[in-house]
């Protein structure tokens, strides 16, 4: 079926000149090719797609999270080019701090992160897929098929592979990306380089692929130290406070990693295939420091001090994927899927410094100065999912889909305060957060075609969560053990597909869907913030307390979404009105765990009675746009989301207030996206892509007077450009600029300024 888009600049004049059509069947829902998984399971979501075709001519990519870039509504957080695991994916409602508020698959296997909800730990694993095996990415909005958690209450990513098609075939490429970094004193030029090779080949009944990469990445800094100390930088946070000033630029990494994916498919008959899947992430990253005070690395000039050394680390990762999967493709009465997959850390070490020295050179073996480690290694997840589709012969408008879920995951989470920081693991307990949580669902859903206009999809999922073997700990002594939670519920779906007379289709979809908390949600140290509180507290110390997990509920999300497309000639174009009424949103805001004592203020996840968000999403594509070489994409996305209801409070003039009718945090209310790619002959593609996303409140407080500063959320408008020339059939070349107008912003993070990007890729 042809992608759906829409171009809200021409969408206008275009519709006027298309009043009318004569009369035509449905669009086909079976494709002949291979299937997404939303084409086999007739899933009821807007899907828009892109092929790596059209990644390859417009985004200058150097990791798999870079593909998403022109994707409506998704915004992607990428750091930087070391951003190993921090690439957190944002979605038409939740922002950049929700990571598990969507889904990412590759080949049926699910590659998110279901640990965490917020842009450290929560990431998907992106490194199981590198951009050259990537055939195509499907985007599936909201959680109206039964087959996803409410995990998909944002979206489903579904990234399909490349499958060999010769005997012997493969590629090889280099990437060297570089930028001038210049802010506050730092100023200096960061480099990254990465090579990768993928090979393949294929029999009558087997298939392989393996592919190498490397990465060397240098980046701007992540962070800066602030403080009282005079420079010549000033300091003002985003709520407009004094800050003091900036001391120094802090986690400037270089980063060195290796992954090897390896897959293997075997057609165990014409209609059956087996698949093995194994990838190994090894990273090494080391931060430094740099200081902008004139005695140093210390105010004072006199060592040692911490004024820096949080910036100061080493940070070793192995983690590994593995994956087998079953799946019939008869097309016939009966189809299965069995996926079963895990995720393991094997190793995951950070090792921070406490102290440097004013020389910069770190402090160890020092027990009056201690550096830490923390230690997630041991933590891991499970998924399988059995899956089948049912077409009856004597009901041939049906096609019942259903299936069994169930999930496992194990957080493990150490910090140690140790003398021997850079080789030593022994030390005093300074945080530790560990539990197992788990889910088992059932569900099924029935496409029906009730005649060559309509098609009826209804379905539901039953689900049961479980919770356990929880517990928070702030130092060896003061442990705190969390009892077993569990919760089940049901989730029905119901969506109406109609092929209208002018030759559009509306799909109307609505659903209630369950997202249950992940493992750090439920067991996280807390931040005292105010007051004298049980336990007692300090402003801004850390605390073993976490609310109880019978304390924080699932969210309860129900969702609506109505969109009409058409294709007329060489444009497609949609329009969806969506909303979404979220019961118990997991926000973090604060709040008095002990009501008898409502005298400190903490931070945590708290529910969040109701967030109400309603938005118009507008998405276009036009091929030979003015003149046959032109094409021409682009995608507006605007939301307004609010806390409709709420018991927590904001923290803001020293006391606890109401936010009850305060925006969304991490919600953009508008985000514009547009790509144009010229073809002046058969070798030569030159796109200019461009994006814009509107300042958004970071905290539930919506205090971010000052977003234009470090640790705040600032609007901003990019430019990217890329050229690629196909020199001979099997050398291709490309250059091209992200950030190209410069522009100098804030996530949270200082973001990367104009960035260059060369490839050269051959292939075999």
């Amino acid at each position: 079926m042809r992608k759906l888009k829409l171009t809200p600049i021409a969408l206008i004049a275009f519709s006027i000149g298309n009043q009318a059509f004569a009369d035509t069947a449905m669009q086909s829902i079976e494709v002949i090719a291979d299937r997404t998984a939303g084409q086999k399971y007739q899933m009821p979501n807007t899907v828009e797609s892109t092929t790596a075709e059209k990644i390859s001519e417009t985004v200058n990519i150097i990791d798999t999270p870079d593909a998403l870039k022109y994707m409506p509504s998704l915004m992607v957080r990428k750091r930087d080019s070391a951003d190993f695991g921090g690439a957190t994916l944002a979605t038409r409602i939740w922002g950049v701090s929700y990571s598990a508020k969507s889904i990412v698959m590759v080949d049926g296997m699910p590659i998110s992160s279901q640990l965490y909800n917020d842009n450290n730990y929560g990431p998907p694993k992106w490194f199981v897929v590198s951009p050259d095996e990537i055939d195509r990415i499907d985007v599936m909005y909201g959680p109206f098929s039964a087959a996803y958690s409410g995990n998909a209450m944002g979206a489903v990513v579904d990234i399909t592979t490349k499958r060999p098609s010769r005997e012997f075939e493969g590629s090889f490429s280099v990437t060297d990306a570089f930028q001038n970094f210049s802010q506050f004193k730092t100023d200096d030029t960061y480099n990254t380089k990465q090579a990768t090779v993928l090979l393949g080949g294929k029999n009558e009944a087997m298939s392989w692929r393996l592919l190498f990469n490397h990465q060397d990445a240098n980046t701007q800094p992540r962070a800066f130290g602030t403080g009282t100390t005079v420079t010549p930088y000033p300091y003002i946070k985003k709520d407009g406070t004094n800050g003091g000033y900036y001391l120094g630029a802090t986690t400037l990494l270089h980063g060195v990693s290796d992954n090897v994916n390896a897959k293997l498919k075997l057609d165990l008959n014409q209609d059956t295939q087996l698949s093995l899947s194994s990838g190994v992430f090894m990273g090494n990253t080391d931060s430094s420091s740099q200081t902008y005070m004139s005695n140093g690395f210390c105010a004072t000039g006199a060592g040692p001090c911490s004024t820096l050394a949080s910036g100061v680390y080493g940070y070793k990762q192995e983690h590994w994927v593995n994956g087998v999967g079953l799946k019939s493709d008869t097309r016939g009465a009966w189809d299965y899927e069995l996926n079963l997959s895990n995720v393991r850390y094997v190793n995951d070490v950070q090792r921070t410094a406490g102290y440097l020295n004013s020389d910069g050179s770190a402090v160890n073996n020092n027990s009056n100065y201690k550096g830490q480690v923390r230690d997630m290694s041991g933590t891991n997840w499970t998924n399988f999912d059995a899956k089948a589709i049912y077409r009856p012969a004597e009901a041939p408008a049906h096609q019942l889909s259903f299936g069994y879920h169930q999930d496992f995951a194990k957080l493990n989470n150490v910090t140690n305060n140790v003398t021997d920081w850079l080789g030593g693991n022994t030390g005093t307990a300074s945080a530790i957060a560990q539990g197992i949580s788990e889910t088992k669902a059932i569900w099924a859903q029935d496409a029906y075609k009730a005649n060559e206009r309509v098609r009826y999809t209804v379905g539901g999922r039953y689900e049961t969560w479980t919770s356990h073997d929880g517990g928070v700990y702030a130092s060896s002594t003061s442990a705190l053990n969390q009892p077993l939670v569990s919760v089940n519920h049901f989730s029905p779906k119901f969506a109406a597909l109609f092929d209208l007379q002018d030759g559009g289709l509306l799909n109307l979809s609505l659903a209630n869907a369950y997202r249950f908390p992940t493992v750090g949600e439920l067991y996280n140290v807390s931040t005292c913030t105010a007051g004298t509180g049980s336990p007692a507290c300090s402003s801004g110390s850390t605390q073993p307390f976490n609310i109880s997990p019978n304390a924080i509920k699932p969210e309860n999300v129900n969702a609506f979404e109505a969109a009409y497309s058409k294709v007329v000639n060489s444009v497609s174009y949609r329009v969806s009105f969506f909303a979404e009424d979220t019961k118990d949103a997991l926000i973090s805001q604060y709040g008095y765990p002990n009501p008898a004592n409502p005298t400190g203020l903490y931070s945590y996840w708290q529910n969040v009675a109701k967030v109400r968000s309603r938005g118009v999403e507008l998405s276009s594509n036009i091929e030979k746009f003015i003149f046959n070489q032109l094409d021409l994409f682009s995608a507006i996305t605007r939301v307004d989301s609010v806390i409709a209801a709420d018991d927590g409070y904001g923290y803001g003039t020293g006391s606890a207030k109401s936010v009850v009718g305060n925006k969304t945090p991490g919600v953009s209310p508008l985000r514009v996206k547009f790509v144009a790619t010229y073809r002046p002959d058969e070798k030569l593609s030159i796109s200019l892509g461009g994006s814009y996303q509107k300042q958004f409140y970071s905290t539930i407080d919506n205090n971010d007077v000052n977003p234009a500063t470090y640790q705040g959320f600032e609007g901003y408008t990019l430019f990217d450009i890329k050229a690629r020339y196909k020199v001979d059939k099997n050398l291709t070349a490309s250059l091209g600029v992200d950030n190209l107008n410069n522009r100098n912003y804030f996530m949270y993070h200082p973001f990367p300024q104009r960035t260059f990007i060369g490839n050269l890729k051959y292939n075999f």
